[in-house]
């Protein structure tokens, strides 16, 4: 592990991704964590952890960003005390507290009521991005119907958010750390790792919240819609059958 990206999501986490990577660095984002450790962060939100798990996890890949990485920024800083921080930010918590509110009722839609019920992996995956992965504000036991995304306390989150940045700056050595706003381009960024910097803009992504639609192209999300669409027609023919079968013998 080399780069360690305390930022919370919504701090320029895909940008970041898309960044480290141009400079030459394997990186891990939200949705390799719950391919490759799932029931790693299960575990973590319902048992407990330590850092020995996260080096056990993580000792292959340059790079981490977004959640649930950020949450455990601490424990991945202690299992690889070569690795940089960088902690993004964005200009302030009500800036994020917008952005993150926005991205949270995007995924809202008829699919949060109907998709829970016909697909298994939709349940597994949602679950995972509500409740591993929202550990910096508070875990709760997970039931079907915290997959519907309702609207985020404001208060709750822009404390959460404040107390993350204050704990990063207090706890992480100086000379490990850098503060990073993603608009002030490739030049801190490339410094603090010593790379050359790139002849490319740099990459902003998901600005508008882009995510939720980019959401459905992934191979998890498109393997729940074919679950749905297999579970809705067994269920539309199974009750054509008994349908016919009261008719034909009432």
């Amino acid at each position: 592990m080399k780069i360690i990206c305390a930022g919370m999501s919504k701090c320029g986490t895909k940008s970041m991704h898309v960044a480290l990577e141009e400079l030459g660095y394997m990186v891990h984002d939200f949705p390799d964590a719950y391919t490759h450790f799932e029931k790693h962060y299960r575990k973590c939100a319902t048992e407990g952890w330590n850092s020995e798990d996260f080096h056990h996890m993580y000792k292959d890949i340059d790079a981490v960003v977004d959640a649930p990485t950020y949450y455990f920024w601490d424990e991945l800083m202690e299992a690889f005390p070569d690795a940089k921080i960088i902690l993004m930010k964005r200009d302030d918590d009500e800036i994020w507290y917008k952005s993150i509110r926005k991205q949270i009722l995007s995924f809202n839609g008829l699919h949060s009521y109907y998709y829970q019920f016909l697909s298994s992996t939709w349940r597994k995956f949602f679950n995972f991005a509500t409740h591993p992965c929202k550990l910096a504000f508070g875990c709760k036991t997970p039931t079907i119907f915290d997959i519907i995304h309702v609207a985020p306390p404001t208060l709750p989150y822009k404390l959460a958010y404040r107390k993350h940045i204050a704990y990063v700056l207090h706890k992480c050595p100086k000379d490990r750390l850098l503060i990073y706003n993603c608009k002030n381009g490739w030049r801190p960024l490339c410094e603090f790792l010593g790379k050359p910097m790139p002849t490319k803009i740099f990459p902003f992504i998901n600005r508008n919240g882009e995510l939720s639609d980019m959401m459905w192209n992934m191979p998890i999300i498109k393997k729940a819609r074919r679950e749905m669409l297999t579970t809705a027609a067994t269920l539309l023919v199974t009750s054509m059958f008994f349908g016919v079968y009261l008719f034909k013998f009432r």
